[in-house]
């Protein structure tokens, strides 16, 4: 019998009752952001920035996939699921949490790049790194989720690699949207729906995948430090390309 080489997820955890003040603020943050999209897509006359944001929600569909791969857990237990899907529950809060992070931080790398950016990319991609840790110590600590398994360079619970994947979103959708942005106009604007999860979609296997594949291969930290190494260079050759263009 060959070992098992996936981690066992923390199935006792029950999700504590402070998880309704998440999806409250989550749902606060989201209307910030709906607001502020809504008036760049007046000011722009486009209905691109509003179709993002949608296309973000959209895009929690795929949260199942990569909590999978990546070792991430929801408790099952006192969940409110909108899916549930490889055994795992995913809380309705993640679908503003997906809309206003995704949606917004895109929308917002999409002005960037469409005006000429100030700065070079890679300064928007570690800011990014900050907001996404900022962004999970609250969730991570309260015991609304956990990563598990031989998660490389750990801070306060929180997997750096997950920021080098998850940085990666917004500068990916604001160059897609600009360079297709003579493409999507009119009825052919509605193709941006589908676009945002398959762009999330690539960013997060385009860098991800040396992590994904030694976390589940049952290498220890050492093995799985090494891989977050491999894909924080995968990043940066994104980045390296994406500045080459937008710069």
């Amino acid at each position: 019998m060959l070992d098992n080489q996936i981690p066992v997820p923390p199935v006792e955890m029950v999700m504590p009752p402070i998880n309704t003040f998440v999806a409250l603020a989550n749902l606060v943050l989201l209307i910030g952001v709906a607001v502020w999209v809504a008036l760049e897509s007046r000011r722009t006359r486009s209905a691109i920035p509003l179709l993002i944001l949608v296309g973000a929600a959209l895009t929690s569909l795929q949260e199942p996939i990569y909590d999978i791969v990546g070792a991430v857990w929801y408790p099952e237990h006192a969940t409110v699921a909108y899916i549930r899907a490889f055994n795992v529950s995913i809380p309705l809060w993640l679908i503003p949490g997906y809309a206003w992070y995704i949606g917004g931080l895109g929308n917002f790398m999409y002005k960037v790049m469409r005006g000429g950016g100030k700065r070079p990319l890679w300064q928007y991609y570690f800011l990014f790194w900050v907001a996404n840790f900022v962004l999970e110590m609250p969730g991570l600590n309260l015991g609304i989720y956990r990563y598990y398994g031989d998660q490389p360079f750990r801070v306060l619970g929180f997997p750096l690699w997950m920021a080098m994947t998850n940085g990666l979103m917004p500068l990916m959708i604001g160059a897609v949207f600009n360079g297709l942005r003579d493409i999507l106009v009119g009825p052919r604007a509605l193709l941006t729906l589908v676009l945002v999860p398959m762009v999330v979609g690539a960013t997060q296997i385009a860098a991800g995948w040396p992590t994904w594949l030694a976390l589940n291969a049952n290498v220890g930290v050492a093995g799985t430090s090494l891989a977050a190494v491999v894909s924080l260079g995968l990043a940066l050759c994104i980045i390296y390309i994406l500045s080459k263009k937008f710069a």
